[in-house]
């Protein structure tokens, strides 16, 4: 088949983003989340992670912003995060222990779709992985996550 593209692992993250993305047209996203935490009867955390140096499209946020708040049929919801961090996968640790998380607004309530900083619900630092742990946690996640905040 002749392609578009040729696969680019730093674009298409994997070969099946990559078929999918050559079989459809060009307008629709194809969204890689890196991780979705959930637990039965508590809010399902979407959450997709990017290394320091790595940006955040306006796409990325809008689409998460539309999952944001989202109620399952458990009637729990979705929250959703952009985390960043880099991990040092030989130590399983997060490099000088630093995450930065941003939690995603619903897409109501974002007033301007062209501000990146509009989409923000709210920002936390973690210094260490137990904090980290804690804040994903389900059952411990609202009781770590204003002790967490980040003013911006």
């Amino acid at each position: 088949m002749e392609t578009r593209k040729k696969f680019n692992p730093n674009y298409h993250n994997n070969e099946f983003n990559y078929l999918i993305s050559e079989l459809t047209d060009t307008k629709r996203s194809i969204m890689d989340i890196d991780c979705m935490i959930t637990k039965f009867k508590h809010n399902t955390f979407m959450i997709d992670h990017k290394k320091n140096e790595d940006s955040t499209s306006l796409n990325t946020l809008m689409h998460l912003s539309n999952y944001s708040g989202a109620t399952l049929n458990d009637k729990t919801q979705v929250q959703c995060f952009i985390v960043r961090s880099n991990v040092n996968t030989e130590t399983c640790e997060t490099v000088d222990g630093i995450t930065m998380i941003y939690e995603i607004k619903n897409i109501n309530d974002v007033l301007d779709k062209t501000n990146k900083t509009d989409f923000i619900k709210g920002i936390y630092k973690t210094t260490n992985d137990k904090q980290l742990k804690l804040f994903f946690q389900q059952e411990t996640h609202n009781e770590v996550k204003e002790k967490l905040r980040f003013e911006f």
